[in-house]
């Protein structure tokens, strides 16, 4: 178990009967939801326009698979290249518990649960508006400072 788990336990024990009670009833159903710190912050945002970095293995890849999967309708989640799509769909596939659903032939495209995620890739401003069009309630860009700004903006 790792630390941050043991903390979000240790955490939840400090709640009163009613609380837990009220957090189990909430997420009984969730497929995913967000660690404490950080990740909860960035997954309760408002924001329009949300910047999350750190080091690997901060949860920033799971963010936007948790989010897409919980939070919105339709999704974009982007790569530079459409080989490095590769690990953010098998990390869509597993909080999914199903292939059931995705397209493999590009670009990948999974619908679950009436949600639909788009995944691909723009290492220009030429294949990022390939994607001019096609709505999306959340765009997330995995690995952001490989993009070129234009790209992003």
């Amino acid at each position: 178990m790792s630390a941050t788990l043991k903390d979000y336990l240790a955490a939840l024990g400090a709640l009163s009967p009613q609380d837990r009670a009220e957090i189990a009833k909430v997420t009984q159903d969730a497929i995913w939801i967000p660690n404490p710190g950080p990740q909860t912050m960035a997954f309760l945002s408002l924001a329009d326009v949300l910047l999350y970095g750190g080091q690997g293995g901060g949860g920033k890849s799971d963010l936007l698979a948790g989010l897409a999967l919980t939070q919105h309708k339709r999704s974009l989640l982007v790569r530079y290249q459409y080989t490095d799509l590769g690990a953010l769909i098998d990390r869509v596939i597993e909080i999914a518990g199903t292939r059931k659903g995705l397209n493999s032939q590009p670009p990948p495209q999974f619908k679950h649960d009436g949600r639909i995620i788009d995944f691909g890739a723009a290492s220009s401003l030429e294949r990022a508006q390939s994607w001019q069009g096609n709505p999306h309630d959340l765009i997330g860009f995995d690995e952001a400072c490989q993009f070129q700004e234009e790209v992003v903006r």
